[in-house]
């Protein structure tokens, strides 16, 4: 994850490497997963509007239509996703359940926020929440490399006739690769697991973390990068696993219903 300058990052299913990269590895591929869900609701949208447009436009009038056409509307489906203690209704923005207070720690200088909110839209798509939120700063040691703070979540509510997000977010995060590793962890939600990578480059080193979640009818993910210049004290994997740890249990008691 870039900022919104790059829209949400590389393509789908592209994985950055330990080795010479100078990127945020975790945060930018989780920006691949989010690419995916976009496009849904991007493509949802834009069919709908299509679809609007063209009832309206000059060429086929209300009344035309109406003279000509016997049959009934279709009546418009309403989806809800699979029954249990979650639920987005009462969210409007995606960041307000994000903590940003950790990243000042690294970076002070905050960018626009990134974040989506789509509701149920299939049977397979339960509604999502999406959000991104950077800080950035030049380092004090060169007084040119950019620090960056950056943390993603995204929550993706169960369809009825899908399987949760959680199984193919494990499956990606955890394939062993060089810098990086992953586990299980216990005592949140029904599964999760966590991820860890660093990267280094030659004029910083960029370490990230993620936390993995399905409980009941939902499953979300939190991403945290850190950016430093060579020469600065890098982020500790412990400092990193309370924020994404902490923020994970956070946003499941503030999506738990009533």
């Amino acid at each position: 994850m870039t900022g919104p300058g790059h829209e949400f990052g590389p393509p789908p299913g592209h994985r950055p490497r330990a080795s010479g990269m100078n990127t945020i590895g975790l945060i930018v591929a989780g920006a691949a997963g989010l690419v995916v869900v976009l496009g849904v609701g991007v493509a949802i949208g834009l069919s709908t509007g299509s679809d609007h447009d063209s009832g309206t436009s000059a060429a086929h009038p209300a009344s035309a239509r109406t003279s000509t056409s016997s049959s009934s509307p279709t009546p418009t489906t309403h989806y809800e996703p699979a029954p249990g203690i979650y639920s987005m209704n009462n969210v409007t923005n995606a960041c307000d359940l994000v903590d940003t207070a950790p990243l000042t720690k690294w970076s002070s200088g905050p960018t626009p926020i990134v974040h989506r909110e789509y509701p149920a839209q299939s049977a397979d798509y339960g509604g999502v929440l999406l959000c991104q939120i950077k800080y950035t700063s030049t380092s004090p040691v060169d007084n040119v490399t950019t620090d960056d703070a950056e943390i993603s979540l995204q929550v993706q509510f169960t369809g009825v006739a899908g399987p949760p997000k959680y199984d193919e977010w494990k499956s990606t995060d955890t394939v062993p690769q060089q810098g990086a590793s992953s586990g299980d962890l216990t005592g949140l939600g029904t599964r999760s697991y966590w991820y860890a990578g660093h990267l280094t480059a030659a004029d910083a080193n960029s370490d990230s973390y993620a936390v993995g979640v399905q409980d009941s009818n939902v499953s979300l993910k939190v991403e945290v990068g850190i950016r430093r210049a060579q020469g600065e004290a890098e982020a500790s994997r412990d400092d990193l696993a309370t924020i994404a740890t902490s923020q994970a249990r956070t946003t499941l008691d503030k999506l738990r219903k009533p």
